[in-house]
This record gives C-alpha cells, sequence and structure tokens, in this order.
C-alpha cells in the first residue's frame, strides 16, 4: 500500500502512520519513530501515527519521552475518535512505567474506566490495566467488579480469543467463578472447531486462560507451566507486543510464587535487558528476586 500511495495525495499521513505502527511491531525503532513523527508532521491530527509513537516509546522504556508525547498532542488524539480510550490506555502505561499509580488511577477513572457501551477494545484496556495494578498488588476496589459486568455478556461467544483471554483476567479478579467456568466451556468447544479464531484460542488463547485461572487460584505451578510455552508464540494471539505483555508479566509473577526461581530469574533479566530504565520492570523483578 505505501509503495502506491502518492506522498502529494491528500490522507498521505496516514498511510504513514499505519506504515509506523508496522515497523515497530517488527521492531524497527528507529524506522517507526522516524515514519510515525513524518507521518504527525503531514496531518496532525492523525491519532494512529502519535500511537505508533507511542508504542516505540513504551518498548524502549523511554516513558518520560511518553507522557510528553501523548500530552504535548492531547487535542489530536484524545477527542471524538474510537481510538481515544487506548490511546489513554498508552499514557497511562507511560506512567506505571514510572510507577506513578497514583496519575495511572486518575486516567483510568477519567478516561479508560468503561461505558455501558463499550467495544472489546476498550474492555480489553481497562481489563489490561487493572490487571498491571493487580500483579504489582496494587488494590483497585471496586474497579473490577464494572469490568466483569461488562465482559460477563460475552462469556459464552468465544468470538474472539484476544478478547477472551482479557475476560478471563476479569472473571478471575472480580471473583467470577461461574463467568470464568462459562468463559472455559466455550473456549473448548471453540478451539475444536476450524478457523482463524479456532487456531488461535486452541494455541494460545484456551491455555492462556486456563493458566490465568490458575493463577488466581493459587495455583502457581500449573500457571507457570501453562503460559510458559506461550512466550514463543504469542503473537498468534493478536494484537500488540504491548498488549500481549500481560502474558509475560503473569507469567513472572507465577514463576515467582511458584518458586521456580530460574525461570523467574531468567523471565526477570530478559525484561531488564529489554527496558532497564523502567522502574516497573524493577519493581516486579528485581526488588521481589533479589537480583541485585
Amino acid at each position: 500500500m505505501l509503495a502506491r500511495s502518492d506522498p502529494g495525495l491528500p490522507g498521505h499521513g496516514y498511510v504513514l502512520g499505519m506504515h509506523a505502527f508496522g515497523l515497530e511491531e517488527n521492531g524497527d525503532f528507529a524506522a517507526a519513530e522516524e515514519t510515525g513523527r513524518r507521518a504527525v508532521g503531514l496531518i496532525p491530527r492523525n491519532p494512529w501515527a502519535i500511537h505508533a509513537v507511542a508504542h516505540v516509546m513504551e518498548m524502549q522504556g523511554r516513558s518520560g519521552e511518553g507522557i510528553a508525547w501523548m500530552r504535548d498532542r492531547e487535542a489530536d488524539w484524545a477527542p471524538d475518535n474510537l481510538l481515544a480510550v487506548h490511546n489513554w490506555w498508552h499514557l497511562a502505561l507511560h506512567h506505571l512505567d514510572r510507577c506513578e499509580t497514583g496519575a495511572v488511577l486518575d486516567i483510568y477513572d477519567r478516561h479508560v474506566r468503561p461505558r455501558p457501551e463499550a467495544i472489546g477494545l476498550e474492555l480489553s484496556d481497562a481489563t489490561a490495566l487493572l490487571w498491571r495494578l493487580h500483579l504489582a498488588g496494587i488494590d483497585a476496589g471496586d474497579r473490577w467488579r464494572e469490568v466483569a459486568d461488562g465482559w460477563e455478556p460475552m462469556a459464552g461467544d468465544g468470538y474472539y480469543a484476544f478478547n477472551d483471554m482479557h475476560a478471563m483476567m476479569a472473571f478471575v479478579a472480580a471473583g467470577r467463578d461461574g463467568a470464568a467456568g462459562r468463559l472455559v466451556a466455550t473456549l473448548t468447544a471453540r478451539a475444536a472447531g476450524s478457523g482463524a479464531n479456532a487456531a488461535m484460542t486452541r494455541e494460545v488463547g484456551l491455555p492462556a486462560s486456563l493458566g490465568l485461572l490458575a493463577f488466581g487460584r493459587g495455583d502457581h505451578a500449573a500457571a507457570t507451566d501453562l503460559l510458559l510455552p506461550l512466550t514463543a508464540i504469542s503473537r498468534r494471539l493478536g494484537g500488540s507486543d504491548a498488549q500481549r505483555d500481560v502474558l509475560s508479566l503473569t507469567l513472572l509473577e507465577a514463576a515467582q510464587r511458584a518458586g521456580r526461581t530460574e525461570v523467574a530469574r531468567d523471565l526477570a533479566a530478559r525484561r531488564i535487558e529489554l527496558k532497564p530504565r523502567s522502574r516497573f520492570n524493577r519493581l516486579l523483578t528485581e526488588k521481589r528476586l533479589n537480583l541485585g
């Protein structure tokens, strides 16, 4: 599409924004940032391009720059578009990287907290943000009830494994055993079918959901065994690297609680290597695993 796009035509900046995100997801962070910034220069009100650059900064642990990037352009991405909640989620992740939980919860309550009509992407963002806080031992209070309420009508659908995994997080955190059981039954049936979502469910969605359920029940050894093989294939689930990182965070915590010290140390070292400046990484790795 990029090769066929005329730079002189209106809307070329939107094409560049999409290309920037593809570059970021393939690990070419320098080219992704340059392309995303160029896209924003052409069309400032370009939420997808702004989002692509925010991804780069999140993956590199450049939280201060990420906050400034999002805040300086808030008028261009926050109002009147379907990506607004997701971009607020990205801003919250930058604050979370700095362990600024007050700012995270403020963004959640004012911009991410799901409305009654919230779509799956917005529910996933709300769930994933609260789950990260949950792993860090931060009490989200009654917020889980609203998120679980949003997912519960979908527990019998099983149309998209990525969403189903997030629904399981909400059911586990909110203590919705019945909804969790219905979701497992749905995913088991979907996994036996054919098509792309059946494969996603079979290979990643169902074992991830079972791992989350085991984690919630305190069976951290089983959670570790279920989640560990997914590290190499989690991309099959869809979503972005930043979104799927919630699985890696859960695996790290499960391994630590299960006493699987070598596994936990290996996972922690990888996180520190990728994002050495992330305070949140260090909270979940060095301080808990005494890595020095």
